[in-house]
């Protein structure tokens, strides 16, 4: 009788994670497979597949989803695909960090467009060896709400806030994606240079002349750097509100028409309007880094941003302008706000004094308290306590 074994007997012996070898499981990727109640048994001695990643089947007009495994390569080992049908997927993330929702759609041969709905701090490095260095795809990113860090290779660390907008190339230099905030919503989208110029010249035979030289776009905004990034506009907000807003009869229809309007937009973008906005070294993001975990597990104590940059050995210029690049707002914005809703988790999860719950949040007076909280939340904590109580 042959014998079976479990998921998790069988991704230690082949290295694998469980999540990736279910997933294998629900791809039918492994001979002899059987279901055994809602687990699954498989036969031993079975050979781990060639490649311990998803491959979806397709043909050669399948998208990016067959061609080049680059999205799946980008996501890591925390995605598994969820749903697919042709031309759309869904991809669930999760880490113990968090987890999230990754919706995928192939816009034209060579170009993919992807909602990303992320409430985990990272996703696990990306595995650079299955990135070829000669791959020649771009990628744009757009940030809706939250916070999103790309650390690559060289040490070097980009932010996007709300409304930024970002083109790098995607190669083995990229190393990782973070959500400083453990929150992030936004669109990406990855173009496959060589095939989307034949679909915008298909495009073009049927529409007139599309003005988009894709290979001109990249050397001018990337130019000898990994990455540009440009300001939340007006002009970049008019393009993604109708992605976002799209009604969901209509979605797929708008997200053709405003990927080429972007493309457009790119085009006439200048390589200047990169902005001031910085890198910053990843010795660094590390210390500011270092200083909020600090910090949040000493609220009750007060800081100063001298005592600060002397403790964990970053210069003051270096402290301010790093750490409102990694979380968006200056320190002293970021740690009054931070106390103000640990505070309103006290007073609805606990029924200690509001003096006490004012003292754990760094603050010396009651009074004090009361008046930033009343701010904050249009209302004081005693009234705020008891609405809270009336809901539960």
């Amino acid at each position: 009788m042959k014998e079976y074994l479990s998921v998790r007997e069988t991704a230690q012996a082949w290295g694998v994670s469980e999540r990736r070898l279910r997933q294998l499981c629900v791809e039918g990727r492994i001979k002899g497979l059987i279901r055994l109640g809602g687990a699954w048994g498989i036969p031993c001695g079975s050979d781990k597949p060639a490649t311990d990643r998803v491959r979806p089947s397709g043909g050669e007009d399948a998208g990016l989803f067959s061609e080049s495994r680059v999205l799946l390569d980008l996501l890591g080992p925390d995605a598994v695909l969820s749903f697919r049908r042709e031309g759309f997927a869904v991809f669930q993330l999760e880490n113990e960090t968090g987890n999230g929702i990754v919706t995928a759609y192939d816009v034209f041969p060579g170009i993919q467009l992807f909602y990303n709905d992320l409430h985990m701090s990272y996703i696990t490095e990306h595995d650079s060896a299955t990135i070829p260095a000669a791959a020649d795809i771009l990628e744009i990113n757009h940030c809706r709400e939250g916070r999103f860090e790309c650390e690559f290779k060289n040490g070097e660390c980009a932010y996007l806030g709300e409304g930024d907008l970002s083109v790098n190339a995607i190669s083995p230099i990229l190393k990782s994606s973070r959500f400083p905030l453990a929150h992030y919503h936004g669109v990406s989208i990855l173009i496959d240079l060589p095939r989307a110029a034949r679909s915008l010249d298909e495009l073009s035979a049927l529409l007139g002349t599309i003005p988009i030289e894709l290979r001109a776009l990249k050397n001018r905004l990337l130019a000898d750097r990994p990455y540009f990034i440009m300001r939340g506009t007006e002009s970049v907000e008019h393009v993604f509100s109708e992605l976002y807003g799209a009604p969901n009869a209509m979605k797929e229809s708008y997200i053709k028409l405003k990927t080429i309007e972007l493309l457009m937009f790119l085009s006439a973008a200048e390589a200047n309007e990169n902005t001031s906005r910085r890198y910053f070294y990843k010795t660094r993001v590390d210390a500011v880094k270092a200083i909020q975990r600090y910090m949040t597990a000493h609220m009750d104590e007060s800081f100063t941003l001298e005592s600060l940059s002397e403790r964990f050995g970053i210069p003051l210029t270096a402290l301010k302008t790093c750490f409102k690049s990694v979380f968006g707002t200056p320190l002293k914005t970021y740690m009054r706000e931070y106390r103000l809703q640990a505070a309103a988790v006290m007073l609805r999860e606990t029924s200690a004094a509001i003096a006490d719950i004012a003292a754990k949040a760094g603050y010396d007076s009651h009074a004090r308290f009361s008046s930033a909280f009343k701010t904050a939340f249009g209302v004081s904590p005693t009234d705020y306590r008891k609405v809270s109580v009336q809901k539960g």
